[in-house]
């Protein structure tokens, strides 16, 4: 089940999240390893998008090994900006 507000369905076996507004891409600390991979548990803050005093924190819609964030740290994301990604567990 894939949490449309979070990420989007490719038709591969991965989950790509995206910004839901311009601003500031953040990437946050890891929180679990597992056999070299970062893993994820549903709801986990991954990146957050600051714009201005505000800010969207982008979760994982589901557990599972993050592939990859698609940007760098204080770098400008667009609105529906693929900003990582995941395989779901």
């Amino acid at each position: 089940m894939i949490d449309r507000d979070h990420g989007e369905h490719s038709g591969l076996p991965i989950t790509v999240l995206v910004a839901p507004n311009a601003g500031r891409l953040r990437i946050l600390s890891p929180q679990a390893f597992q056999l070299g991979a970062e893993w994820l548990e549903k709801g986990q803050a991954v990146v957050r998008i600051e714009r201005g005093p505000d800010a969207d924190l982008i979760c994982s819609p589901a557990r599972g090994r993050l592939g990859g964030v698609l940007g760098r740290d204080g770098e400008l994301v667009k609105q529906g900006q693929a900003v990582a990604w995941m395989e779901p567990a």
